[in-house]
């Protein structure tokens, strides 16, 4: 990328000269915000870290500043809980004990317009310094008894206009790029990767869309340990609740040893969004809808969510089922113009007294099938062949889940090699 496509000349700001020395060693978070109070102070500029290792605790973005990474340029983590933001840094923000997750993040930008993260650099979260247990691997009894950990590295909420392009996001300890309550956000060629082997990255998703309108993702390169690309609805923290709607997903490359593709949870809605062009490999599940992870929640319904144009390399191409929810719509789900290789069959499953509604299947060539229970599914075209299971399996899947919410089609965690 041309520097000067994305820097205004007349305004840069370079954090060495406010204090920075990017040595790796030196903590730089006073120096870079510095030099981002002062652009913002200005009226707007870029930011610009040369290359070098910038070890920073939490960076507060603000309007019309331009964060942009050299190539050879890392921000990268600093691993002392005292550097960082503490939960209560904005009303929208929180934590979770049971995943570990304080609310503190590497990058932050809070009710900000005309913010961009360019460039060809690396921001980086430092994981190994946080999920590394004392014996070297993961924190033995799961996620949960991590001692502490960043939340998402880099945190979006209620923001406008947004860039990101071209840099990396490696190593969050946590999600890598959160999106809450934004509008009108570019999100192209991005690099994203978390620790899947042999340090897994407990909840480490790449790109979560979360209550955002008008959002445009193309050329991405995401591999996770958790969920690549997620659309969600969970709206109760946000000042201005809105729906997750107008997004558009293209040209990408998936992988990810839960799911490529995840739409859903929360309590909204997740409408008009489409998934074109892309690529999904070595992963688990390639597409994964689910409503409500919460059963104190109704769950998020779906209208007009749209695949065409998929080439996966998955165990399971998709499932679709409300979990918890009771409530949840599933309106206008369309696939068309799938190839490539998935080892068992998917999987859509509704409740007996609320059936998943509208899903078709359009020129999908797949093995094993997708089973149907208690949902409007239309296969047409293409190898992909329509389960439905006899009256005996029916019944019991209907048991399992009146009595424990229990869906068919579990599989457990991990990719195709």
């Amino acid at each position: 990328m041309d520097i000067g496509d994305t820097m205004n000349k007349d305004r840069i700001f370079d954090v060495r000269s406010f204090g920075a020395k990017g040595d790796g060693a030196a903590k730089d978070t006073a120096a870079i915000q510095r030099t981002i109070d002062a652009a913002a102070a200005a009226g707007g500029g870029t930011v610009r870290l040369g290359a070098g290792v910038y070890l920073s605790g939490s960076i507060f973005l603000k309007s019309n500043v331009d964060f942009f990474l050299d190539d050879g340029a890392t921000l990268k983590g600093s691993p002392d809980k005292s550097d960082y933001n503490a939960v209560d840094v904005c009303p929208q923000n929180g934590s979770s004990k049971a995943e570990s997750a304080s609310g503190a993040h590497l990058v932050l930008c809070i009710e900000q317009s005309n913010v961009s993260i360019c460039g060809t650099g690396t921001i980086d979260g430092n994981s190994l310094a946080f999920i590394v247990g004392p014996d070297g691997r993961n924190w033995p009894g799961g996620q949960g008894c991590i001692p502490w950990r960043t939340s998402q590295m880099v945190y979006f909420v209620e923001c406008s206009r947004i860039r990101l392009e071209g840099i990396s996001l490696v190593d969050s300890p946590y999600w890598s790029c959160f999106l809450h309550g934004c509008e009108d956000v570019t999100v192209r060629n991005l690099r994203i990767r978390t620790r899947r082997e042999p340090v897994h990255t407990h909840n480490g998703d790449g790109l979560d869309i979360d209550c955002c309108e008008n959002v445009e993702v193309s050329g991405c390169d995401i591999d996770t340990a958790d969920d690549s690309i997620t659309l969600r609805a969970q709206s109760q923290r946000l000042k201005k609740p809105r729906p997750c709607q107008n997004i558009r997903v293209s040209d990408c490359l998936l992988s990810s040893s839960c799911n490529a593709v995840r739409v859903g949870v929360g309590t909204g809605i997740v409408r008009n969004a489409s998934f074109s062009r892309i690529k999904v490999r070595n992963t688990r599940t390639a597409v994964d809808f689910v409503s409500s992870w919460n059963p104190k929640t109704c769950g998020a319904s779906f209208d007009g969510v749209s695949f065409d144009g998929m080439d996966v390399e998955c165990m399971r191409f998709c499932r679709i089922y409300p979990f918890f929810s009771h409530s949840a719509r599933f309106d206008g789900i369309r696939f068309a113009n799938v190839t490539g290789t998935a080892r068992a069959p998917s999987w859509v499953t509704g409740r007996k007294e609320r059936p998943v509604d509208d899903v078709v299947f359009d020129n999908v060539s797949l093995a094993h099938g997708v089973v149907v229970h208690n949902a409007n599914v239309s296969v047409k075209g293409g190898t992909l062949e329509r389960i439905d299971p006899p009256e005996d399996l029916a019944a019991a899947y209907d048991a399992a889940i009146e009595e424990r919410d229990a869906f068919p089609g579990d599989m457990a965690i991990g990719g195709t090699r």
